[in-house]
Parts: structure tokens; C-alpha cells; sequence
């Protein structure tokens, strides 16, 4: 297997944290950036890439680059305000089916691409990939369309595919607006924060685990398909919070558990079975959540 992969979304929290470890595994990257991308998250492994902008035919330069495995981790409108945009949910398909005809083109080994547990919609408990499809946002509605694109479309072309349903992950460089960094910053600023009575368990995964696991989807001989990637632990968002205080010690909590109701058809367990993958790469180990939600607490605090 050729060691040169395209990857996009490489500027993005997951993006950059599983191209670093293709870099640290000796991997040759090859990358789509704009003139506007913030590029930060990649400081640490950037002169490593061959970078291509995406507005100068792209599309050209990689089929000359000749990748053999291709990594599509870009998704516009992931955040809340627009995962009902439908026009922004739509564009990715697009996206992806430019990215479908260069893997043809090039002959591409694999293609490995992200999806949700939001395909789900609502459930709560540790579910499977068998799971009914319910999708209750264009968001979770439009990754379903794409997996199965991406599905069809490899199986035609004789391309190894992948599609990953990510449940919940964290770490050090995740956008400052989702929870654990919120809840981070809020505790060590004492600003007051209602929530629910935090019963609420999800399975976080460390996105360095999350790389790893990816580093060996593509030295494994996976058979094509849909798999779960989920923590294998539980944590209640109460704990998390709990958590944090003991790291941070502030001189008095200001989060109220129960001030807010728990919302309609409020899910009280999320979380994948993967034992599915697991079947196919191996048993993978993780880290410790209490070491890793230590080293993310340090990262915010020290870059505020």
C-alpha cells in the first residue's frame, strides 16, 4: 500500500489531530486548504504536507499528486445554528462526489469518510450499527445520503470504503464553543452556569485515541462498511463537571445542577457498540479519561 494520503477538513479539530498522527506515522500528507483557512491547529506537522488551495484547480493537482488513500474528515455547518441549513448540509454531498470522482481516477485504495451517530436520531442506550436510521436534522439526514453515496460509488469502482459513525470525542484543540471547553472556561472564570441535573452519560472518546484508531484502519485489511467509533467508557455530564472543579479548585462552584429541565425525548445513555470494528482492527485500548480531560483542562487554561 502506497503511504500518500489526501486528507480534507485538515485545519478542523478532527482533521488536524488525525493528520498529525498520519505525520508521526510516517505517512505522506497531501491537503486542500482556502486562502482564509486557519491553519493553527496544524503548526506542529505543516511544512510536512503538500498543501493545494482549493481555488486553483484543485481537482487536477490532486489527481497528479496520485493519492492512494483518501481521508474526507471536511463538513460544513456541524455547529447547532446550522444543522438545519439545508443549502449548507446539501453542499457536502457535492463536495464528496468531487472528491468520489478523483478517487476513480486515481485509482485510490480506500476512502475513508465520517459520519453521526445523528444518523440515529433519537435513542438512548449502547446501540449498533443494525440500529434503526431515524435522522431528525438535514445534518443527520445528509450524512446518511452520503454514506450511502459513498457506498454505492466505491462498490461500483472497486475501492475499499469506510464509514465511521462518530459518537462524542474531545480533546486539547476542540472550537472553544462546545461543552467540555465551555464548561472548562465557565468553572475557571466563576461565571454561573445552569444545567440540567447532569444525568445525562456519553461515551467521550480522546481524539488521539481516535487518530490511533484510524492510523490502524488503514494498515488493517478491513472488509468495506459502516462501523460505530465510540468510547467504549460512559461519563455522566455530571461527573465531567465534577471533574473539573477538582482540577481547577475554584473558590466556589458556580454551576447549578437542575436549574434547567431535561429537554423532549432527552437521551440518558449515548453511546456505540463497536465491536464490529473491533472484529476487523482489533481490539483498541484507551486512554485514560480523567489523565486526558487533566491535559485538556491545562491546554485551555494555559491558551486563554
Amino acid at each position: 500500500m502506497s503511504n500518500r494520503i489526501l486528507i480534507t477538513g485538515i485545519s478542523g479539530f478532527l482533521g488536524s489531530q488525525i493528520a498529525q498522527k498520519l505525520c508521526d506515522n510516517g505517512f505522506e500528507l497531501i491537503a486542500l486548504k482556502r486562502e482564509t483557512s486557519d491553519l493553527t491547529r496544524c503548526n506542529e506537522f505543516s511544512e510536512k504536507v503538500n498543501w493545494i488551495n482549493i481555488s486553483e484547480n484543485w481537482e487536477q493537482k490532486v489527481i497528479e499528486l496520485n493519492p492512494q488513500i483518501i481521508i474526507h474528515s471536511a463538513w460544513e455547518g456541524v455547529g447547532a445554528q446550522e444543522r438545519d441549513n439545508w443549502q449548507v448540509q446539501t453542499n457536502n454531498l457535492q463536495f464528496t462526489l468531487k472528491l468520489l470522482s478523483i478517487a476513480k481516477e486515481s485509482n485510490v485504495e480506500k476512502f475513508i469518510s465520517f459520519g453521526s451517530q445523528a444518523e440515529y436520531g433519537y435513542f438512548s442506550g449502547v446501540i449498533d450499527e443494525n440500529y434503526i436510521l431515524e435522522p431528525k436534522s438535514a445534518y443527520g439526514l445528509s450524512k446518511h445520503l452520503c454514506s450511502q453515496t459513498v457506498k454505492v460509488f466505491c462498490e461500483q469502482n472497486n475501492i475499499d470504503w469506510y464509514w465511521l459513525r462518530l459518537f462524542s470525542f474531545f480533546g486539547e484543540k476542540e472550537a472553544s464553543n462546545w461543552f467540555i471547553p465551555t464548561l472548562i472556561k465557565n468553572i475557571s472564570d466563576n461565571k454561573p452556569m445552569d444545567m440540567t441535573p447532569g444525568e445525562q452519560r456519553y461515551a467521550y472518546m480522546y481524539i488521539e485515541d481516535l487518530a490511533e484508531i484510524i492510523c490502524n484502519l488503514i494498515k488493517s485489511s478491513a472488509i468495506s462498511g459502516i462501523y460505530n467509533l465510540s468510547s467504549k467508557n460512559s461519563v455522566s455530564l455530571k461527573e465531567i463537571v465534577e471533574k473539573i472543579i477538582n482540577i481547577l479548585k475554584p473558590l466556589k462552584s458556580q454551576v447549578n445542577f437542575g436549574a434547567m429541565p431535561y429537554r423532549d425525548n432527552q437521551p440518558m445513555l449515548i453511546q456505540g457498540e463497536v465491536s464490529k470494528l473491533e472484529g476487523q482492527i482489533g481490539k483498541f485500548n484507551e486512554t485514560s479519561f480523567d489523565i486526558n480531560l487533566k491535559k485538556v483542562v491545562e491546554y485551555i487554561i494555559n491558551n486563554k
